[in-house]
């Protein structure tokens, strides 16, 4: 069909093609054809349709009803007929392509025959008309003989050759003949005629001679003969005028010009008989009338862009002269006593034409510098401003001239001069005087007024001085006077700004007037010195009449006191003169040690050196006060050091005063006696007095307000392996910084000072006692730890296997207590420290107790059980309850005291471990009180088979016994025995065990006689307590008394169990009534009076788990460290890997969880079992037991058995159970993980026994050999699942439909990133089809992986329908995984 278009009267016209979808090429051959887009033929319709509807809405409202319904019934018509012809067209284009193909293929073939045929009959045209006449003409054989022969074509026409080929050029040679006899001609020319000196400037070459005038023109001329007659001919002419400031680098004449000027010169030239003459007398009569113009032009442009006023041209005459006029003060508007004019006039010299421009000014020019006048007396730079610069400079030192005069009227020795290169007069003010220091004075070039300029003086003095200079010169002398005491003062300043002051002309007093300070010179400086802020130095500044350049300086010091507090008047204490002879003191001090014999430089107060007449240029120290920097430096350095003296002397600590040490540039206080301190005993007290050798204050730093105390001490108690404290001496450095708000050496510095030595009289004292325990250490604590450090501000332990371990003590005089740092060194550097987690709680033993042998041990105990601790996942995760979206912590490391550690195991369980010596710990189940095994503490619960759980890694070399499961998790039957029986023949086993260490019962060891009608429980057992230390230990454990640190949950024990109940945890309370005569009994410990009634009995519950079991460092290590689960097939452990104790716990949680969920599943019904910690349950076939693998109590197990026989096999079962064990109950337990397969176990027989073909293709991939995939069966949403439910939601949902998620993962040989899709499962158990579930993807890789999956299981619902109760989930499944491909790159 060919492609159509919409007619005017609606119709589709066809235009000779086929409809497709997109415009295609025509075919070979056949005309060309526009077909329409099926596309744009719609949307036609549409509009029309669109506009057809619009017309009849605006059209029909003004018809009767009987037109307006024909004209809806024919537009209904007539569309509808359009839009069938339309949906015809649509459905044939869905099969056209094959109509197109054919159509294309017989277009081609009738093209081809068509240009077969076309070639024919032109062949055959050809042959019958247009070669029936055709001759070849004659053969060219001379031209074939002539070519052959010769390889030339000679017989072409010479008319060729005559007019088109040129005449050969005249050789090289013979050209530099013709130039060198041309040459000699022009030579000979030249002598022979009359040439002006002007043009002397000439160069003969290449037959033409070159005429220069500078800055005029150049003109080049020859002769075209040798004979004297022909007349000279100008070849070129250049004008070398240039306005180099204005012009723009353009060419000043126009080259019109030139030809005119080049015209008349050679008209010039051949009519004249001195024609060089007038041809030199033309061009320079021209060029200068151009450069005339040139300035002129310039100074038009200087005032209307820059000098403004400065200048005005009074008169322009061109071709004549330009008179300009400068420095006019009537027009500056400043009138001064000897206002006049200046003229520069520059003009062309009437009576000799030759010369170039004249320069002349009015008043003339005085007879300076001739240099000054000869640069104010040519123009040849063609520059006016250049010429008005050069005229005002000279004009400029003719001025400066008559102010030095002036200085050197009324100091004869004065030693100002003037500089050139800038109008300057440069006078010193104070000699001697730094350039810096000069008072520069300038002449303005434009206005001829003088400006003064001194550096760092105000801008207002600066204009008065100009007012009055400019005004009288003669006033100077008096200025001069004043700037030479203000240069004092900067002097002063300058001299002391690097110093601690501040510097002030003003200082209110209020006894000014009645005080000696009130006749100082007017002329003064106040220099406050900030660190000790009520001291000052006065400066008075005087003339010396000898001298007006000279000042003479004296010094005074100044105490002052305030009144009224801080905000109150100064008033004056002291006011004491210098010596007026500080210079030698300075000289002596400073430049006398530095003199060597032989030395040629001389000193700076050297009277044979000659005094420079110049002014010294910047950076030399002409400025610097010496004598006035000694002053402040001397009383900075010593006033703190007096102040120190001072408050020493108050606090009645005995001193030597300020001493000079070394080459008497430093000073120091020494100590004669620390006070002693508070806290220390005596005899460490007269120990450290008798180490102390010395103790010396000094300063350092730059800003002289770090003290530093250096104390020498001897006889160190500990010897260190650090390399620095091998001496016999120790030298210990306190620094201390002085306040900002506080004076230098004030009483802060002694208070820090004091404190320092108290907190090394404390550690002096732990470092002494335990020196004195060091010949009785043990053996292993030796091996185990070293003094790394102490220099008697902190003692630094290594410890360990490898001393990788560090911990710092050091006292703090803030806190007034022990401070520990726990740290790494050597190898270990960079991690972290394993006694962190109980830092807290062995700073407040070693606080109690400053033993530093009970420290070592502690550490010692604890080092290897808290690396294990450490080891425990504390991370919070998701997902482990039923709230998906709260985090858990997995465990809590709770320290309770430095050797009891609690772990809380998401928040359910709770876990003491008890650290013991000798390489054992004592472990028990946290939820049972401290002080009542009956009680359990709130908020946690008992952890059921603990107790067995912990016997598996019990040693047996460490402990024999190994009691029963059922005695030991579990009650037994209340004995009718008294409980006062049960406690009499403990008591002298526990007294024992308090005893010596030769009364001591090994820790696991049963008593020699039991009572003999009872079976011993394990309460009766004698296993000391948790906080029941070995003897051997050398430190006690704390009794808890009140609340546990960092327990809030633990109260304290209640009064009833404080003196009668049986607490094996309790460590104060190994029997039920303490023994009197005990050192652990109080006031309150006496013996009962008779008539106190028998304590309340209470009913025999003993756990097991609440008795410590006794672990070595190598179970504890086992028990805590992350491991492969144990199961029968390694394979199928999961890739979690955990600790046995978080596998135990974990599965003791699943096993509670189990409970619950059974109750909430209407599916699932709970059995009553007899078996301790076994749960029974059954389904409508199966009957389930669930319960601790009895080998390791690390997993969950579950025993599925049929009800009665029917279609399950063994095999299956297994699948079952093995699933739940490694897949389910396995790490990292989660709840809905449990509750999702519970809702399996409930689901029918079919379809259960369908997933269990899934879980077995699951747990055992190798099985399938001939899937492309493996599967997963998810009973919780995986992160990567369509967005159904948040993830970790229970993935199976049971109702009249079935929906459960499946993960598949491509089986690839090769190592690579395996591909993995998540596929939603819907099983409709009426119908009995499996298919995906619609769920919307927002990743279009995952749709379309989605989109394979939906059409394999539609595909297979077709080949394979559902039949009566058979469940098709296996077979879909198993079918998807043997079929799905997906192409490369797509990825869930």
């Amino acid at each position: 069909m060919a492609p159509v278009q919409l007619g005017s009267d609606g119709q589709l016209v066809h235009l000779g093609g086929p409809v497709v979808s997109g415009p295609q090429p025509p075919p070979p051959g056949a005309p060309a054809t526009q077909g329409v887009r099926l596309s744009l033929l719609i949307d036609f319709l549409l509009q029309r349709t669109y506009h057809e509807i619009t017309m009849l809405a605006e059209l029909l409202p003004r018809k009767t009803d009987m037109e307006r319904k024909i004209e809806i019934v024919q537009f209904a018509s007539r569309t509808r007929q359009l839009f069938v012809r339309l949906l015809a067209l649509v459905k044939w284009a869905s099969n056209a392509g094959k109509v197109e193909k054919c159509a294309m293929i017989s277009s081609f073939l009738d093209q081809q025959t068509i240009l077969f045929v076309d070639t024919a009959d032109r062949l055959a045209s050809l042959a019958r008309d247009a070669l029936v006449h055709a001759r070849l003409p004659s053969f060219a054989i001379p031209f074939a003989i002539d070519v052959l022969t010769t390889g030339s074509y000679p017989r072409l026409p010479t008319c060729i050759r005559d007019k088109i080929i040129p005449p050969d050029p005249i050789t090289k040679a013979e050209k530099q003949t013709t130039l060198s006899q041309l040459n000699q001609i022009l030579r000979h020319r030249l002598v022979t005629t009359d040439l002006p000196p002007q043009l002397a400037n000439l160069t003969v070459a290449n037959g033409r001679v070159k005429f220069r005038v500078e800055g005029e023109f150049e003109a080049t001329l020859t002769v075209m003969g040798d004979d004297p007659d022909i007349p000279w001919r100008l070849l070129k002419l250049e004008i070398l005028v240039e306005d180099k400031e204005t012009g723009d680098g353009r060419a000043l004449v126009h080259s019109l010009q030139v030809n005119f000027i080049h015209e008349l010169v050679q008209a010039r030239l051949c009519a004249d008989e001195k024609p060089l003459q007038d041809m030199y007398n033309c061009l320079h009569s021209f060029c200068l009338s151009l450069q005339l113009e040139v300035l002129h032009s310039q100074t038009l442009m200087l005032i209307r862009e820059r000098w403004g006023d400065l200048v005005q041209e009074e008169r322009y005459v061109p071709a004549k002269y330009l008179t300009l006029t400068v420095w006019n003060q009537q027009v500056l508007g400043r009138k001064t006593g000897t206002a006049s004019v200046h003229k520069v006039t520059i003009k062309i010299d009437e009576s000799d034409g030759s010369k170039p421009l004249q320069i002349s000014h009015e008043p003339p020019l005085p007879a300076c510098d001739s240099k000054l006048m000869e640069r104010a007396m040519r123009i040849d730079h063609l520059s006016v401003e250049k010429l008005l610069i050069d005229s005002m400079h000279a004009r400029s030192h003719q001025k400066l001239q008559e102010l030095k005069a002036i200085l050197k009227t009324s100091n004869p020795s004065d030693n100002s001069f003037i500089e050139t290169a800038l109008p300057t007069l440069v006078i010193p003010i104070l000699e001697p005087c730094g350039r810096s220091e000069c008072l520069h004075i300038f002449v303005d070039l434009h206005s001829g007024m003088f400006q003064p300029m001194l550096y760092g003086l105000d801008q207002t003095i600066l204009d008065d001085i100009e007012k009055t200079i400019n005004d009288d010169m003669k006033r100077i002398v008096s200025w001069l006077q004043q700037l030479k005491f203000w240069l004092g003062e900067q002097r002063c300043r300058q001299s002391v700004k690097h110093l601690p002051t501040v510097c002030t002309d003003i200082l209110h007093l209020s006894n000014s007037a009645s005080h000696p300070v009130g006749s100082l010179s007017k002329h003064k400086l106040f220099i406050k010195l900030t660190r000790l802020p009520q001291y000052y130095i006065v400066v008075e500044m005087l003339e010396v009449p000898s001298s007006p350049t000279a000042l003479q300086y004296k010094y005074s010091f100044l105490s002052v006191s305030q009144l009224e507090g801080e905000d109150g008047p100064l008033c004056v204490q002291l006011l004491q003169h210098f010596k007026p002879n500080l210079e030698h003191l300075v000289q002596d001090t400073t430049t006398g040690r530095g003199i060597q014999p032989g030395n040629k430089r001389k000193m700076a107060g050297d009277p044979g050196e000659i005094e420079p007449k110049k002014p010294k240029r910047s950076g030399e120290m002409c400025a610097f006060n010496k004598e006035l920097a000694h002053l402040v430096a001397m009383c900075d350095t010593n006033m703190p050091f007096i102040g120190l003296r001072t408050e020493l002397s108050n606090m009645e600590i005995p001193n030597q005063g300020v001493q000079v040490e070394g080459d008497c540039s430093s000073h120091a206080i020494r100590l004669l006696k620390i006070p002693p301190c508070k806290g220390v005993g005596e005899e460490t007290r007269r120990a450290l007095e008798r180490s102390l050798l010395d103790c010396t204050f000094r300063l350092q730093g730059r800003n002289n307000r770090t003290w530093v105390a250096e104390l020498v001490l001897a006889n160190c108690p500990l010897n260190s392996t650090h390399s620095k404290e091998q001496a016999s001496t120790r030298h210990v450095y306190l620094t201390y910084e002085n306040p900002l708000s506080e004076p230098v050496g004030g009483r802060k510095v002694v208070e820090m000072f004091l404190n320092d030595w108290n907190a090394i009289s404390q550690l002096y004292q732990c470092v002494l006692n335990f020196s004195r325990a060091l010949p009785e250490m043990p053996s292993y604590l030796s091996l185990f730890s070293e003094v790394r450090l102490y220099n008697y501000r902190k003692l630094v332990l290594c410890y360990g296997t490898t001393k990788g371990s560090s911990v710092t003590i050091q006292w703090n005089s803030n806190s007034q207590r022990f401070h520990l740092a726990l740290g790494t060194v050597g190898p270990n550097s960079g991690c972290s420290n394993c006694h962190n987690i109980i830092l807290h709680q062995l700073q407040e033993m070693f606080n109690k107790s400053p033993n530093v042998m009970q420290l070592l041990q502690v550490l010692s105990d604890t080092q290897a059980p808290l690396n294990a601790i450490n080891k425990l996942p504390t991370v919070p995760m998701l997902g482990l309850t039923q709230r998906t979206n709260t985090a858990y912590q997995c465990f809590s490391i709770l320290p309770q005291s430095p050797t009891h550690i609690r772990l809380a195991f998401r928040n359910m369980y709770c876990i003491d471990i008890y650290c013991r010596s000798r390489g054992v710990v004592a472990i028990r189940d946290g939820a049972y009180s401290l002080f009542d095994n009956t009680k359990i503490v709130e908020g946690f619960h008992p952890a059921p088979g603990l107790k067995t759980f912990l016997n598996m890694f019990v040693d047996s070399n460490q402990d024999a016994r190994r009691r029963s499961v059922n005695e030991d998790d579990n009650p037994p039957s209340p004995v009718g025995v008294d409980m006062d029986s049960l406690i009499n023949p403990l008591q002298p086993q526990q007294q024992a065990m308090r005893g010596g260490p030769g009364g001591v019962y090994p820790l696991t060891s049963p008593p020699p006689n039991y009572y003999p009608n009872v079976t011993p429980s394990p309460s009766m057992m004698p296993t000391p307590s948790p906080g029941a230390l070995d003897p051997s230990s050398p430190y006690a454990m704390v009794s808890p008394r009140g609340q546990w640190p960092s327990s809030p949950q633990v109260s304290g024990p209640s009064p009833g169990a404080r003196n009668y109940g049986m607490s094996p945890g309790n460590p104060s309370l190994n029997s039920p009534i303490p023994d009197p005569n005990s050192p652990r009994a109080g006031p309150s410990s006496q013996v009962m009076p008779t008539s106190m009634p028998p304590p309340r009995k209470l009913p025999q519950r003993p756990w097991a788990a609440s008795i410590p079991t006794i672990l070595t460092h190598n179970a504890l290590h086992v028990l805590l460290l992350p491991s492969p689960t144990p199961c029968h097939i390694p394979g199928l452990a999961g890739s979690y890997l955990c600790s046995p104790l978080e596998r135990f716990l974990g599965s003791v949680i699943m096993r509670r969880h189990l409970q619950r969920i059974i109750q909430q599943e209407p599916n699932l019904t709970i059995v009553n079992s007899n078996e301790p910690g076994v749960i029974m349950f059954k389904t409508e076939v199966l009957k389930c037991r669930v319960a601790l693998n009895p080998k390791n109590y690390q997993t969950l197990q579950l025993k599925v058995t049929p009800e009665n026989a029917g279609p399950w096999l063994q095999d299956e079962l297994q699948v079952l159970e093995r699933f739940f064990e490694t897949r389910v109950a396995g790490p990292p337990f989660k709840y809905n993980t449990l509750n999702a397969f519970t809702k399996l176990l409930g689901a029918p027989t079919n379809i259960l026994r369908d997933c269990v073909r899934i879980m077995k293709l699951e747990l055992f991939p190798d099985q399938a050999g001939q899937l492309k995939w493996n599967v997963q069966f998810c009973l919780t949403i995986p992160p990567s699942a369509p967005p159904i439910a948040p993830p970790g939601t229970i993935a199976v949902v049971l109702k009249a439909k079935m929906l459960f998620f499946l993960q598949l993962t491509q089986r690839i040989p090769v190592p690579q990133e395996p591909v993995s899709i998540i596929v939603p499962i819907v099983y409709d158990m009426a119908t009995g089809l499996t298919q995906q579930a619609d769920i919307p993807r927002q990743h279009s890789s995952s749709g379309a992986a989605a989109l394979m999956v939906s059409n394999i299981l539609k595909r297979f619902n077709e080949v394979h329908p559902a039949r009566q109760g058979e469940c098709t989930i296996f077979a879909s499944v198993h079918e998807l995984m043997a079929s799905l491909t997906l192409p490369t790159g797509t990825r869930q």
